[in-house]
């Protein structure tokens, strides 16, 4: 049997052996070099054999920096520490993995260093391009304008961009990956980032608690909620299948307006239609009632002129001039109605205190006349039309003294509060009061419930006035059925008017 050759084996894998196998000696001289890298480097061995190591190096830097890989013993078996760029005889160059081993005496001197080299050059062009790719896919992410960001199964922040940053308001200047989406949320709601739950308001945790419960189980269907600013955002959250939540924040303010102002004009329109059939049904009561009138005592008049009966000529004149008169103030009432839009175009804040104040003044004769107490208490501020705000009072107050009760001294109570973001204003009296029933009812054009005008005088349109000049300001009016001393009116405004684009 032929005996083991250890030296034959050797050279023939050294020989054979498909990446360049370098061996240097202690002063970095090439001592040796097996054909893959005579082939590789594109040297002869004459030429290769005896030059220092810098000579494979693409530059100097490249060189110095495996020095200093050298001799601080750097872990050559991970590649991203141990991969450098080397440079062939014709000057082309590439990228090669180097893995080394050094030949020890028995000192402990090192006499040798064997360096394999791997081209590596397509794994690094291929991880260039993977990162140039990821470099274009985080430039377009973050000039998203919708915000978008990630969160682990643990509801801590991934990713996120930069429009996502912005939407987050307050909480944005503080986000940081590993930022729960509960702490992002109760940061925004403390600094007053979403209108519909702000600190003062009582119902904001079941608000909170509602955003959350729609982050952890959604229902895949888009929300949409106000948020600071006046601007409107659409929500979706979307569950991936290994836990994570894709969260998308979409600006549909402008949307959003559009749809409120569609809205708007077809409550208008609404209204309008409703005006109309009321005006419809007053031209066929109200102003035929004293036109038939007129004629009839136009007629009477005709008749005793040509009978020569003098004496019932004056008093048929007499209930002819009145229900001229009644004609021209239904005429009148009907204008005062029509002018008033369903949208006021001009708004400034308004101290309702001087409003109330202006009132008393202007009605301070027929308030002494009847001697009426007032009693007016705190009144807040709104944003409106202050003449036709004063005109709403004006009704209400006028009301309270005109409907007083004969056999008690009259009193009229004005107040107001602030609701969230809405103000209430309310007027009351110790009058005759008004039945439950007609609650509706007395809101309607030239709707009365005293027919006797010399005790109760006016064509019954104050209140059809109040209530449109509440709904003016995208409020309300109602009569408060459950005030038995009187007759209270609460009248509720929003606290502040958005302006219509």
């Amino acid at each position: 049997m032929t005996a083991f050759d250890e030296e034959l084996v050797f050279n023939a894998l050294y020989e054979t052996f498909p990446d360049p196998v370098i061996i240097l000696d202690a002063e970095r001289i090439i001592r040796s070099a097996n054909p893959a890298a005579l082939t590789q480097f594109g040297y002869a061995a004459d030429a290769f054999i005896g030059q220092p190591a810098r000579l494979i190096y693409a530059d100097d830097d490249e060189y110095l920096r495996r020095l200093r890989n050298r001799a601080a013993r750097v872990d050559e078996t991970i590649a991203r520490t141990s991969t450098y760029s080397y440079i062939r005889r014709d000057g082309s160059t590439f990228s090669g993995h180097l893995r080394t081993t050094p030949l020890i005496d028995a000192a402990g001197r090192e006499l040798a260093l064997i360096g394999i080299i791997r081209d590596v050059s397509d794994l690094a062009k291929a991880v260039l391009e993977r990162q140039r790719a990821s470099d274009m896919l985080d430039a377009a992410f973050d000039v998203m304008p919708e915000g978008f960001a990630i969160f682990d199964a643990e509801e801590r922040l991934l990713v996120y961009n930069r429009a996502y940053v912005t939407i987050c308001g307050p909480a944005g200047p503080l986000l940081h990956p590993g930022m729960t989406a509960e702490e992002i949320l109760l940061l925004a709601q403390k600094e007053g980032h979403y209108p519909e739950a702000l600190p003062g308001n009582p119902d904001w945790p079941a608000w909170v608690a509602h955003r959350l419960q729609d982050f952890r189980q959604p229902d895949n269907r888009a929300k949409i909620y106000r948020y600071a600013g006046d601007r409107w955002l659409r929500v979706e959250n979307i569950k991936t299948k290994d836990g994570n939540t894709v969260v998308l924040r979409v600006d549909v303010t402008e949307l959003k307006r559009a749809e409120l102002t569609l809205e708007r004009q077809r409550q208008e329109l609404e209204h309008k239609n409703e005006a109309l059939d009321q005006f419809t049904a007053t031209v066929s009561h109200d102003l035929k009632a004293p036109l038939r009138h007129i004629s009839m005592f136009s007629e009477m008049i005709e008749d005793e002129l040509a009978a020569g009966n003098q004496d019932e000529v004056s008093a048929s004149a007499r209930h002819l001039r009145d229900s001229a008169r009644r004609m021209n103030r239904v005429i009148d009432s009907l204008l005062d109605y029509s002018q008033i839009a369903y949208q006021i175009s001009t708004w400034s804040d308004v101290d309702l205190g001087d409003i109330v104040a202006d009132t008393l003044g202007v009605l301070g004769g027929h308030a002494r006349e009847a001697n009426v107490a007032f009693e007016i208490g705190p009144l807040p501020k709104v944003q409106g039309d202050p003449e036709l705000l004063r005109r709403l009072v004006q009704n209400l107050v006028g009301n309270a003294i005109k409907y007083r009760h004969p056999d008690r001294g009259p009193i009229v109570r004005v107040n107001g509060r602030a609701v969230g973001q809405q103000v209430e204003l309310a007027v009351e009296d110790n009058g005759i009061g008004i039945d439950p029933r007609f609650a509706t009812r007395i809101f309607e054009v030239f709707q009365r419930l005293h027919h006797d005008e010399s005790t109760y005088g006016g064509t019954g349109i104050g209140l059809a006035l109040a209530k449109r000049i509440a709904e003016s300001h995208n409020g309300s009016i109602h009569l408060d059925t459950s005030f038995t001393e009187g007759a209270r009116f609460v009248v509720t405004l929003p606290k502040r008017m958005r302006k219509t684009k």
